[in-house]
């Protein structure tokens, strides 16, 4: 269960890196949704595996070691791709070069494309979160340098959509959030990340698992409600516009507070 007042605090909204010690088995095991979340992995890699699998050659090494650390038996990355419930992305290891993007299985983007960011350094796959690199750059980048191999970090990023699907690839966008939206038809999209050095190559393996949370269903745990309308009372005009909640969120907080 997530901890929920530990993602939305009683405080202004802000850019924020909130890790934590992470654990793999934790992270990558079967959730009690498996067989729902791998068949939808399973079809949509199908339709258009060019679109969420990508594997660079400098890439191809440190895949097969992240896939060792994460799979519980030898996998080939398609089989990763979806017989893991998260997606995972493995960033080079080189700080000179600032760590780009060199392989991955996307298959539950949140509004992003992995053709679009592989090859990439990270701060041009960030560049379009407004403020991220401003805020968070120098903090991200020193992390990374320091992240040592065998210690595992995980952290929570969160955003609202209209429907509870799981891949919002670009090419298949979901509909948009706008003044009609209530919390009955609201799902909180809850991206659950992992950070881990390799110990072999040095790559840096990022997962992210999705899942989605109606928003009457949170507002009704006590104390919860008063956060998230105060979290998108407080969100940056920037920040409300990129997650697409600049048209929705006046009639979500006016129903939160009342």
């Amino acid at each position: 269960m997530p901890d929920w007042f530990r993602l939305l605090p009683d405080a202004s909204h802000r850019l924020q890196m909130n890790l934590r010690p992470g654990s793999a088995c934790g992270f990558w095991g079967h959730s009690p949704e498996a067989e729902m979340v791998l068949a939808e992995r399973r079809r949509w890699l199908a339709e258009t595996p060019e679109r969420y699998l990508g594997i660079l050659p400098e890439g191809e090494e440190a895949v097969r070691e992240a896939i060792a650390l994460i799979a519980p038996h030898p996998m080939i990355p398609e089989e990763a791709a979806t017989q893991l419930e998260p997606d995972w992305i493995v960033l080079s290891g080189d700080a000179a070069r600032f760590h780009p993007v060199i392989g991955g299985a996307v298959i539950f983007p949140s509004g992003w494309a992995l053709e679009d960011k592989i090859g990439k350094p990270l701060h041009e796959v960030h560049a379009p979160v407004p403020g991220l690199q401003s805020s968070l750059g120098s903090q991200i980048s020193t992390f990374l340098s320091r992240l040592a191999p065998g210690v595992m970090w995980e952290r929570d990023n969160w955003g609202l959509s209209a429907d509870p699907s799981l891949n919002h690839h670009p090419a298949v966008p979901p509909r948009r959030l706008d003044g009609s939206a209530t919390l009955a038809a609201t799902w909180l999209r809850l991206e659950q990340q992992f950070l881990a050095r390799l110990p072999v190559t040095g790559a840096i393996l990022f997962g992210i698992r999705v899942t989605n949370h109606r928003l009457d269903h949170l507002a009704a745990i006590p104390g919860l409600a008063t956060r998230l309308a105060g979290a998108l009372e407080t969100m940056s005009a920037e920040i409300a516009r990129y997650k697409g909640l600049d048209a929705a969120r006046g009639a979500l907080i006016a129903e939160l507070r009342g």
